[in-house]
C-alpha cells in the first residue's frame, strides 16, 4: 500500500509482523525501451522490465512472499514490489548476522565452481575463459575473474551456457 508524505511516496511492508515504511527511489518508466530509469546521485541507471520481473519473482519465491508478485510488468508498482523484496532480503541477511545470502542472482551452472577456471560458450555463442568468483553482499552474483592476480571482475553474463568446461 502506498502512502503520501509531502513529495515522498512511502510503501509499507511487513517484516516479522513489524510495519516498515520505505521511501520510493526516484524511478520512472521508458515504455518504448521497456525499462525503468532510476535516479542515482548525479546520474541514472536502468533496469529492463523483464529483468525486474524475473528478479522480483525469484526473490519472492526464495523469501516465501508470493504476495509481492501481483503487479503487472512495466508498472511502477511492480518495481516497488522488487524494491520491497530487496529490503526484506537485506533485513534477513542482517538478522542472520550475515550468514544468509540470496541465491537468486547467482548463475545456476556456476554454483559450487567458485575458485575454478572454466571455459564457457555463452548463450550468444561467444567463448570465454575465467576464474569463477562471487561478489559480497546479501544478493551476490558470480564474477568473471580473468587472471589469478586480478582484483575482481565483472558479473557473469550470457547464461544459460551452450557449454561449460572446468579447466582447473
Amino acid at each position: 500500500m502506498a502512502l503520501s508524505f509531502g513529495s515522498v511516496i512511502l510503501f509499507r511492508i511487513f517484516v516479522h509482523n513489524q510495519l516498515t515504511y520505505l521511501p520510493m527511489k526516484n524511478v520512472g518508466l521508458n515504455k518504448e525501451s521497456k525499462l525503468y530509469w532510476i535516479k542515482e546521485g548525479n546520474g541514472y541507471s536502468a533496469l529492463g522490465f523483464d529483468v525486474c520481473i524475473k528478479r522480483r519473482n525469484d526473490l519472492a519465491n526464495e523469501l516465501g512472499l508470493p504476495q509481492y508478485t501481483k503487479e503487472r510488468k512495466g508498472t511502477l508498482k511492480a518495481y516497488k514490489e522488487y524494491e520491497c523484496l530487496i529490503e526484506v532480503a537485506r533485513l534477513k541477511h542482517n538478522e542472520s548476522n550475515g550468514r544468509w545470502r540470496s541465491q537468486t542472482e547467482l548463475t545456476p551452472e556456476l554454483i559450487g565452481l567458485e575458485g575454478k577456471r572454466v571455459e564457457v560458450i555463452n548463450t550468444w555463442g561467444e567463448k570465454s575463459r575465467f576464474i569463477v568468483g562471487k561478489s559480497t553482499g546479501f544478493i551476490p552474483v558470480h564474477l568473471e575473474i580473468k587472471r589469478t592476480d586480478s582484483m575482481g571482475g565483472g558479473a557473469v553474463m550470457g547464461s544459460p551456457f551452450k557449454s561449460l568446461k572446468i579447466i582447473s
